[in-house]
């Protein structure tokens, strides 16, 4: 596919800004410990990161569908960019402290959110609908590359340069996202007149939801979405550093090799997506990638539990090995889930609903995170990690064959979606 220039626009803005996201995601924890000295205050950075943009969907979504969805993007990463850089300056003058570097967090992920929404609603208006499938999978693997780079860089420029490079870089990002996105050729289709009230706010979601629920394609998607969200990704964010860390014995930077498999496997997968994917159905594609992801769950739960870590001889190279490949894999088969699914929402939804849809299925999505992990907080200080796992590795290949059977038919066949539009 020979890309387009706004496409190409989109795609780079959206590169160097994620960079820079990556590199200040890294660092912020570390110093954050290093002047509170306070795990608890690490909780509330990213309780203050994730919940005033999850509060702030729905009004971003309403935004993104009235609104100039190019102008949006780029007011919003100026103004992440302008507050980012501020807390540069702050840090150089040595006035930063906790309470501010919080509350403008809090500004940040408002606007997140809202650059979130227009962002995901507008790559559709960009490029010809047969080139989505393939720009997705391009968005996905530069979003892997990015995820790779900007981790990778955060360690190193923290502990050489201090945070008040890391600010630097990363606003400095966003103000050159902003500029990307200024050179983007758009029509805007969707300005719409009148405030936003109280009363539009809900008429206007309210009939999202409606959309949602009378068709049965989106109603079953969402609910895999939402069973995702709760067991997978905790899982990962929770589940896997205590048992690698804790319980198997790996330390942190093993624990970091492991992680960035999976981000490998995401840049393959998308990869493969792109070049091979026009040789199979998108209905085999989903199909094959649901239950090898599966597989791959149910490998990785049987890896770490303590008998096979014996017979192994304990956490030597040989199970990081079988670890390093397994996650791979797992990223690789992420990718096929992910990608169809979000090729085929953007095809679903009509144009001027989009931002609302996509902002209704991130509150969904997101919240049920922090649910999830709670929940494994707790079972994980009262039961054996090896039972947890085998537990939400049965109940994910249970709902996996239950979404094959009942939902992959009417969700990913391109004639059935566009007939319930």
């Amino acid at each position: 596919m020979k890309l387009q220039k706004n496409l190409s626009f989109y795609m780079l803005g959206r590169f160097i800004s994620y960079i820079g996201t990556g590199i200040q995601q890294i660092a912020m924890p570390l110093y954050i410990l290093d002047i509170t000295h306070s795990a608890i205050m690490m909780g509330i950075f990213s309780a203050l990161n994730l919940l005033p943009n999850v509060i702030t969907l729905p009004f971003a979504g309403i935004l993104g569908d009235r609104k100039n969805r190019k102008n949006i993007m780029v007011i919003t990463d100026i103004g992440r960019g302008v507050l980012i850089l501020t807390l540069g300056l702050l840090a150089s003058w040595n006035s930063l402290n906790i309470y501010i570097l919080f509350l403008i967090q809090i500004f940040i992920s408002i606007m997140d959110s809202i650059f979130s929404a227009s962002s995901t609603a507008i790559l559709p208006e960009l490029i010809k609908e047969e080139e989505l499938m393939k720009a997705m999978s391009l968005r996905g693997g530069s979003d892997a590359i990015s995820m790779i780079i900007g981790p990778s860089l955060g360690g190193i420029i923290y502990g050489l340069w201090g945070i008040k490079t890391v600010f630097c870089l990363n606003g400095l990002s966003f103000i050159l996202s902003a500029v990307s996105s200024v050179l983007i050729i758009y029509k805007n289709a969707n300005d719409k007149e009148g405030k936003i009230t109280l009363k539009s706010f809900f008429i206007e979601n309210a009939s999202v939801v409606s959309f949602i629920t009378k068709n049965k394609a989106l109603n079953q998607l969402f609910l895999f979405c939402l069973l995702i969200n709760f067991l997978v990704a905790p899982f990962f964010d929770i589940v896997f550093p205590y048992v690698l860390k804790k319980c198997v014995g790996f330390n942190s930077e093993q624990y970091g090799y492991l992680i960035s498999c999976f981000t490998v496997g995401i840049l393959l997968g998308n990869i493969a997506i792109g070049i091979y994917l026009k040789s199979f159905s998108t209905k085999i594609v989903i199909k094959v990638a649901i239950l090898l992801q599966a597989a791959m769950l149910f490998i990785l739960t049987f890896s770490v539990y303590p008998n096979f870590i014996n017979y192994l001889g304990g956490h030597d190279l040989k199970l990081f090995i079988i670890l390093a490949i397994v996650i791979l894999l797992s990223g690789l088969f992420n990718s096929g889930i992910n990608t169809p699914i979000n090729v085929n929402l953007q095809k679903m939804v009509p144009n001027e609903m989009r931002a609302r849809f996509f902002a209704i299925l991130g509150v969904f999505c997101q919240g049920a995170v922090p649910f999830g992990s709670l929940i494994y907080g707790f079972v994980l200080g009262k039961f054996a990690y090896q039972y947890v796992l085998l537990i939400v590795t049965i109940i994910f290949l249970v709902a996996c064959f239950i979404f094959i059977i009942k939902a992959v038919a009417e969700v990913y066949e391109p004639q059935i979606l566009h007939s319930q539009i």
